[in-house]
């Protein structure tokens, strides 16, 4: 049990000091936009936005950020949005003629939209589900500003 604990210990150790290694360097943008923020939340001031495959000189990391130097100045990237590689072209596969593509195509509704409808779902239904699809940005924040300090994850993999 003690040498279970101890290899937890080392991996979680391990798994600390690489990310903290591989928060500085180089970063690339995966996503077709990404907005630099002047803070690590969502809710701070939005000092730009860049295009997929923009570099980053990434100083650091802050929770789920990446803490960048962009016009001369500090700022943060979520981290969903950007990794250590360049982003992959993407080939397209059909190779036919924009007007060829429009004319073979068949438009329909989504499964999920022909089923609503064929059940006929109430106004009641319709709200309680467009609810349920809202973004919780205050439950996000939440989660972005939990830690655990090594202190917790020693205790945790010891057992007390």
């Amino acid at each position: 049990m003690k040498r279970l604990a101890t290899m937890i210990l080392a991996i979680t150790m391990m798994m600390v000091f690489a990310v903290t290694v591989s928060a500085q360097g180089a970063y690339y943008v995966q996503s077709m936009k990404a907005k630099v923020m002047s803070g690590p939340s969502f809710k701070s001031g939005v000092m730009g936005e860049v295009a997929k495959g923009h570099t980053f000189t990434a100083t650091g990391r802050e929770g789920s950020w990446v803490k960048v130097t962009y016009n001369a100045k500090t700022g943060y990237v979520s981290s969903l949005l950007v990794a250590t590689h360049p982003p992959l072209d993407k080939e397209g596969v059909i190779r036919a003629e924009q007007d060829d593509i429009k004319q073979g195509v068949r438009r329909r509704a989504s499964t999920y939209t022909s089923a609503a409808a064929a059940r006929g779902l109430a106004a009641d239904d319709r709200k309680r589900l467009s609810m349920e699809e809202e973004v919780n940005y205050k439950a996000l924040e939440q989660i972005e500003a939990f830690t655990v300090s090594n202190d917790e994850v020693i205790k945790f993999a010891e057992g007390r």
